[in-house]
């Protein structure tokens, strides 16, 4: 509780796994609600485990996981100096001793810390400040991982497409113009796009079964999902954001007054 700002929730995550036949813990804390970025922003995370790992290990494990967890979630698209995501470790485990990454007896430990990672970062952004809304952008199908993710972040930093979402309108129209403004190479005969499993464009064009009221309706969920197929590739990227509301601004234009 002491490190909460404007954070509504504490974060907390913990699971646990085996190296070798020795059970492990992993625990994580985390702090952040505005000001949230790809470069963590005014995040603080601290993990702490009793695996026998050395500070080398357990620093590669967490530069590595950190791409598709405390690096992929946008509050509002800003950012500031004042990043940390720490690991540390008691070695009270005894495990069996690690030399490397790749070592098959970490795949369990690589595995749960990825996971305490992710819902950590989901919880930073699920409770953004104003928040009404998480949502979740899966970009698929890319020639590359970064154009995936430059895709995802013009959507999850668009403040129309956050605000669309807030006011519960399917606005798909938003989230095509994010797409373009990416600057990402789309093969507009494959483009697709759903909103939760609802599908609004199918091979570039808008799908012959999309009715506007099912789609309305979905937009009143807390959690949003949007879709996208670029047909460009294979790889992909998810990002997690949330909307930007009237709150947002509130908390923001009153935080010196």
């Amino acid at each position: 509780m002491g490190i909460m700002t404007t954070d509504l929730k504490p974060k907390l995550a913990m699971e646990e796994c085996s190296i070798g036949n020795k059970l492990v813990k992993i625990y994580g804390i985390a702090k952040g609600s505005g000001m949230i970025f790809p470069n963590m922003a005014t995040t603080l995370g601290f993990i702490f485990t009793d695996a026998n790992l050395s500070s080398s290990i357990l620093q590669k494990l967490l530069k590595k996981n950190i791409e598709t967890t405390f690096n992929a979630i946008s509050c509002d698209g800003d950012t500031s100096t004042n990043d940390m995501v720490t690991i540390f470790s008691t070695a009270f485990a005894k495990n069996s001793k690690i030399k490397n990454i790749n070592d098959p007896k970490i795949k369990d430990f690589d595995i749960a810390l990825h996971s305490v990672l992710l819902n950590l970062a989901k919880r930073v952004a699920a409770d953004g400040e104003g928040a009404s809304k998480f949502i979740t952008v899966s970009v698929n199908n890319a020639k590359t991982q970064d154009d995936a993710k430059k895709v995802a972040f013009s959507i999850a930093n668009s403040t129309l497409v956050k605000t669309a979402i807030a006011g519960e309108d399917c606005n798909y129209g938003r989230v095509i113009m994010a797409i373009g403004k990416s600057g990402v190479v789309v093969n507009l005969n494959k483009l697709v796009i759903k909103f939760g499993n609802i599908k609004i464009v199918e091979k570039g064009q808008l799908s012959s079964f999309y009715d506007e009221t099912i789609a309305q309706e979905y937009m009143k969920n807390e959690k949003i999902e949007v879709f996208v197929d670029i047909g460009t590739g294979k790889k992909r990227f998810e990002a997690y954001t949330m909307d930007l509301t009237k709150k947002y601004i509130e908390i923001n234009a009153d935080y010196r007054t």
